[in-house]
């Protein structure tokens, strides 16, 4: 799964180094080249499921992300892992791994900056498992039940607004609110899954969010 992400968000940045702007200048209007060499990576992690791990309880959660800068556009890949635990009077386990991948265009002018005000398109799906046990009493005695899915995937779309700006030299946070839609669950068998990792609850078929990272900037193209 993972050459397979990899492989989309290369293949992305590719097309976007070498994408031209199109030819629209008058006869004898001269017009600067819009360099889409990408001259910034920028590297770090969602500091509010970091937190929610460290000061939480019942969710393990942690997600890094990375973006490439090219000119004003960013190629932006996250990669998270979730483990949720639920119940009181029953026992309810969802695992498993999600990714999103996308753009994002930066309406901040001042390249050097490494500030971001963006809006962004994100495609994210998950694979994951759960488990859900509890005990009935029934009037005659009790008994013990067990449902499980092994082989859940999902996927659905999010449109971001980002914002990021410099604390110290290479260092930066900001916050992704998220707007998540066109919800799909697969592989779900009698027992209907509740949580998918990196969305949320299943119960809501469109969802909202807000992310918190700490990032760090690499620039390694210092002509740009």
């Amino acid at each position: 799964m993972l050459k397979y992400i990899f492989s989309l968000w290369l293949g992305s940045l590719v097309l976007m180094s070498v994408a031209q702007p199109s030819d629209t200048t008058q006869e004898n209007t001269p017009q600067e080249r819009v360099n889409w060499t990408p001259h910034d990576l920028m590297l770090g992690f969602n500091a509010i499921r970091t937190g929610r791990t460290l000061f939480g309880s019942g969710l393990t959660t942690h997600e890094i992300q990375a973006g490439m800068t090219m000119n004003r556009a960013i190629a932006v890949l996250d990669l998270g892992t979730e483990e949720n635990r639920r119940g009181e009077t029953f026992n309810y386990v969802n695992t498993g791994q999600y990714f999103r991948f996308g753009g994002d265009w930066n309406f901040v002018k001042d390249q050097k900056s490494g500030n971001v005000l963006s809006l962004g398109l994100r495609y994210a799906r998950a694979a994951f498992k759960d488990d859900l046990d509890y005990t009935s009493d029934q009037g005659f005695g009790t008994q013990d039940f067990e449902f499980s899915n092994a082989d859940l995937s999902a996927r659905w779309l999010e449109v971001t607004l980002n914002l990021r700006g410099k604390i110290m030299s290479d260092l930066y946070m900001g916050f992704t609110m998220r707007w998540q839609t066109y919800r799909k669950v697969n592989g779900e068998g009698v027992l209907k899954t509740f949580d998918i990792p990196g969305f949320g609850k299943t119960r809501r078929n469109n969802s909202t969010a807000f992310d918190y990272y700490i990032m760090w900037r690499l620039p390694f193209n210092p002509k740009n």
